[in-house]
């Protein structure tokens, strides 16, 4: 006589299969997560390594956070092709690459050769609307920014090196494809001269007391943005953050504790975040220790965002 499970008996059996799917499926989620942010932690420590080598050839001079111009401008608030000559409309035109080539993700190159440690594999790849790829160039995604206060400026300046951010995941929980940006930049207005972090003053000769910083979110590209690399809100969303010193780490970012008590600015480039991280601002400053406090856009003096500072003490 042949033996087989009864109904009830395959029911507890499956019963039982999706008791255990419910408890494990959470836990290789995690597990998938945790790779990730360690593959970006390399990525960021790898790519942080290969600048302080540029260091070592280029006399402690960090490299330039944007291109400039041929008339001297500075193109301080663009988003640079990624690489130089992937990019068409205009931007593919010889002299302007030669620019581009200038940039920090163009002038690093040489010490790292893989294009893939500018991303992390948390971030959803974007494509700016209208963008016209060449044909000659490959275009590489990109969502390590570099931090823009560092723009020419001397290493040996540096306050702390393990605390200043040199690159970091600043487009959040993207990156996007064929371009390449520093977050925050330097408000080099139109000079055609140095623009470089002056702590006591303007980034640029005869520059008006105010904000000097431009700290971007990247909600224009993708309505699917948010400042979070990794977690997706401030219960648990973070970002990885590269240091002068070449070390990296996992940071929690856009915190509010409640009751909607915003976390120091020192610790937080997203201290003063104002929503579901569509949208924040952000805390700019007149000394290293963030002791003064201003809005981003009504401070007196000249103000740079906290969290970015050359001169940050801690």
């Amino acid at each position: 006589m042949k033996k087989a499970f009864t109904l009830i008996e395959l029911l507890v059996v499956i019963a039982i299969i999706a008791i255990l799917a419910a408890i494990l499926f959470p836990v290789f989620a995690q597990a998938k997560e945790a790779a990730k942010k360690t593959q970006a932690l390399s990525n960021v420590k790898q790519t942080g390594t290969a600048m302080n080598i540029y260091l070592a050839d280029y006399d402690d001079t960090m490299p330039m956070a944007h291109s400039r111009r041929a008339d001297g401008s500075h193109r301080h608030a663009t988003i640079h092709p990624a690489p130089a000559g992937s990019i068409g409309a205009g931007w593919e035109d010889p002299i302007i690459v030669s620019q581009i080539n200038s940039m920090w993700h163009m002038s690093v190159q040489p010490y790292m050769k893989n294009w893939q440690l500018l991303n992390s594999p948390s971030q959803n790849t974007v494509t700016l609307t209208g963008e016209v790829f060449t044909n000659t160039v490959a275009a590489q995604e990109v969502g390590v920014t570099y931090n823009g206060f560092l723009n020419t400026y001397n290493a040996t300046a540096i306050n702390n090196v393990s605390v200043v951010p040199l690159i970091w995941l600043g487009t959040g929980n993207i990156k996007i494809r064929g371009r390449a940006a520093s977050n925050p930049a330097l408000n080099c207005g139109t000079s055609t001269g140095d623009c470089r972090f002056n702590p006591g003053g303007g980034a640029v000769a005869g520059a008006a007391a105010g904000n000097q910083s431009l700290f971007f979110g990247y909600g224009t590209f993708s309505g699917g943005y948010k400042i979070w690399a990794f977690g997706g809100n401030q219960n648990g969303g973070g970002t990885i953050v590269g240091r002068v010193d070449s070390s990296a780490k996992y940071q929690r970012v856009g915190i509010v504790a409640p009751p909607s008590v915003n976390v120091n600015a020192t610790v937080d480039p997203y201290a003063q975040y104002t929503n579901n991280g569509s949208g924040f601002t952000y805390y700019a400053t007149n000394d290293a220790n963030c002791g003064q406090i201003t809005g981003a856009n009504t401070g007196t003096g000249f103000t740079y965002v906290c969290h970015f500072r050359p001169d940050r003490e801690n």
